[in-house]
């Protein structure tokens, strides 16, 4: 009984050492984690449509500065500064195919981001790119999109 009482704490305090050391190597901070929580909005913005290409806690303002000389919709001007998780999928997309659509270069592309205010679950844009901004590709917001 005595050698079972031993084993047996031995085993949950293993578990909770290795538990520790992998939780504490999350790549993901604590917004980025929160950011999980939006993805049933962002699949329902592309209609199910597309490959799922990662997720970032973000201000649209970070987007926004990489497409340069671009008249950007008033949903997106009005929150540059509230708290959004930026969600990236690869497809085939057209503005009008998602959800408050916006293709800032050209009609269509092979990425869709979609922009979700982290507070509430609202949909803000879902912006049609050809291919992701290069600073936010070797910023490492969405390295599966190289």
């Amino acid at each position: 009984m005595k050698a079972k009482l031993v084993a047996f704490v031995a085993v949950v305090t293993v578990t909770g050492l290795l538990g520790g050391c992998t939780a504490a190597r999350n790549g993901l901070g604590t917004h980025d984690s929160a950011c999980f929580r939006v993805y049933p909005e962002a699949v329902a913005a592309v209609h199910g449509h597309g490959r799922f290409a990662g997720e970032r806690y973000l201000p649209p303002r970070a987007l926004i500065i990489e497409l340069h000389d671009v008249a950007v919709p008033d949903a997106l001007q009005d929150v540059s500064r509230v708290a959004t998780c930026l969600v990236a999928f690869r497809g085939r997309f057209t503005a009008s195919d998602v959800e408050r659509g916006w293709a800032p270069i050209g009609s269509a592309g092979r990425i869709a981001i979609v922009i979700v205010r982290q507070r509430d679950l609202v949909l803000l844009a879902t912006v049609v790119l050809n291919r992701i901004p290069p600073r936010l590709v070797f910023a490492h917001v969405f390295p599966r999109l190289r």
